[in-house]
């Protein structure tokens, strides 16, 4: 079979894996049973027995794995407009105690920046800098 060649198809950008890899992946990161998910990805109850460990050590598998823990950790963390409306909820809510209606506002009024004070100085810092000189070379004559 002189000049042939092999086409592989990718399904879903080229990551070398097929339909029931990337399933089993799926499937494995919901229930953590690599037998269990292989059987549900459509492998056959003996290949899952046989052959769920490989799937597991299958770098392309791995590499989906990870990135599926990644969104999962990324969709679980609450973003900063999040966190201000559930603050902004509980300091409205007449249910809450009025101790912690102070206190969600109090964490509020932090995040927002609300308590940042604003100091301006001016002069010159020339005078400070040569007491600091001579101080240092008191030390260091002292050594």
């Amino acid at each position: 079979m002189a000049g042939a060649f092999v086409l592989y198809f990718y399904p879903k950008g080229g990551d070398g894996m097929n339909e029931r890899q990337r399933k089993f992946a799926e499937y494995y990161i919901q229930c953590g049973n690599a037998g269990q998910a292989a059987e549900m990805a459509g492998y056959s109850p003996k290949y899952a027995a046989q052959n769920a460990d490989k799937l597991l050590k299958n770098t392309n598998v791995q590499a989906y794995l990870a990135e599926l823990r990644a969104k999962m950790q990324d969709d679980a963390i609450l973003t900063a407009k999040e966190r201000q409306a559930i603050l902004s909820g509980l300091a409205r809510s007449d249910d809450v105690a009025p101790a912690d209606r102070i206190k969600s506002i109090d964490v509020l009024n932090k995040m927002t920046g609300e308590y940042i004070s604003k100091l301006e100085v001016s002069g010159t810092l020339s005078a400070e800098m040569s007491k600091l000189d001579s101080l240092v070379k008191q030390m260091s004559d002292n050594a």
